[in-house]
């Protein structure tokens, strides 16, 4: 028995892999594939916020939460691991954080957990081709994967990571796979937030007025739009008293209790809790480019844990009201 069960979670990672790591050889990615977008029954999930190139500070919160162990290897079991997007940009080391994200989606499906990486702004910007916050050194991690060399004068790195990021390249065909937003359980995570006034009542159709940026000749969508769950800050940044109503009616039409959002930098480098505990925010500043502040969110059922190096705190504990927080503040950047 146990022979058989092994053989059949084997087949099942072979068939669900070309999904999980689109950077394999084949056809290119299309707008019309359908990227999964809602989970249940998982008992534990961790998620990650921003990453920004540092990869060190990635793994070192990793195994924080007992993902990985001393050897980079998955070690989470059934956990489910959500990275809310923006591992590009302001650090070096981007492309090791994607092959590490890459590997570790392998290896959890293989253990029976998940890694779900949702698409952050700046992943879409470096799709897109906008490199305002590419450092010198991260481009130049991208040569030798151009099929042209750098023009004459060029920054070095500069055709390969245009090859790198397009629709057919190693990390623009993984990327384009992955969806914006996320449902587990009772949970929404993304990148930025939920405006009210976005234009899809499913899931399916949010990630895919999302991913419609990242594709030639399909219209204008929500990977570029301020009010896109990639870019808008409303629940981060505002008053309580300005969306208290949008949030309640964003979360009863995806059919979520709470909210989990990266992109807003918190002032005090910790996890901040929002609406009664309906916004979490898990954008701490991971990265030595925002003070290297190490955190994860645990969540197990209804009961929310912050996971830091100097130890565990409860966020939310059920049958506890969870009082208003104040607005979340950071380094402002229009591309932040």
């Amino acid at each position: 028995m146990s022979a058989f069960l092994s053989m059949t979670r084997t087949l099942c990672v072979l068939l669900v892999a070309p999904v999980l790591g689109a950077a394999a050889p084949g056809a290119p990615p299309r707008l019309e594939e359908v990227v999964e977008d809602t989970f249940s029954g998982v008992e534990r999930v961790v998620a990650v916020g921003d990453v920004h190139g540092d990869v060190e500070a990635l793994k070192e919160v990793l195994r924080l939460a007992g993902l990985i162990d001393a050897k980079d290897q998955w070690t989470g079991g059934k956990t489910h691991l959500v990275q809310t997007g923006d591992i590009a940009d302001r650090g070096a080391r981007t492309r090791e954080a994607f092959e590490l994200m890459m590997r570790l989606e392998r290896e959890a499906l293989a253990a029976g957990g998940r890694v779900h990486l949702l698409l952050g702004n700046h992943e879409v910007m470096n799709m897109r081709g906008d490199l305002r916050y590419v450092t010198p050194e991260e481009l130049a991690s991208f040569a030798g994967l151009e099929a042209t060399p750098d023009a004459p004068g060029a920054p070095k790195g500069l055709e390969g990571h245009r090859a790198a990021y397009g629709l057919e390249g190693r990390y623009g065909r993984w990327l384009r796979s992955h969806p914006a937003v996320v449902r587990i359980d009772g949970t929404l995570f993304l990148h930025g937030g939920l405006h009210p006034e976005v234009p899809a009542k499913t899931l399916g159709a949010l990630n895919r007025w999302t991913r419609q940026d990242l594709f030639p000749d399909a219209a204008p969508g929500g990977g570029t739009d301020a009010k896109g769950p990639l870019w808008f800050r409303g629940y981060a940044q505002e008053e309580e008293a300005l969306w208290s109503q949008g949030l309640d009616a964003v979360l009863e039409r995806f059919g979520a209790r709470r909210m989990v959002m990266g992109h807003t930098p918190t002032k005090d480098g910790r996890i901040g809790v929002r609406f009664g505990g309906r916004a979490v925010l898990i954008d701490t500043g991971l990265s030595t480019y925002y003070g290297r502040h190490l955190a994860a969110l645990e969540i197990r059922g209804d009961r929310l844990t912050a996971l830091y190096p100097d130890g565990r705190v409860s966020l939310l504990t059920p049958g506890v009201k969870q009082g208003a927080g104040k607005p979340a503040a950071g380094k402002a950047a229009s591309g932040r």
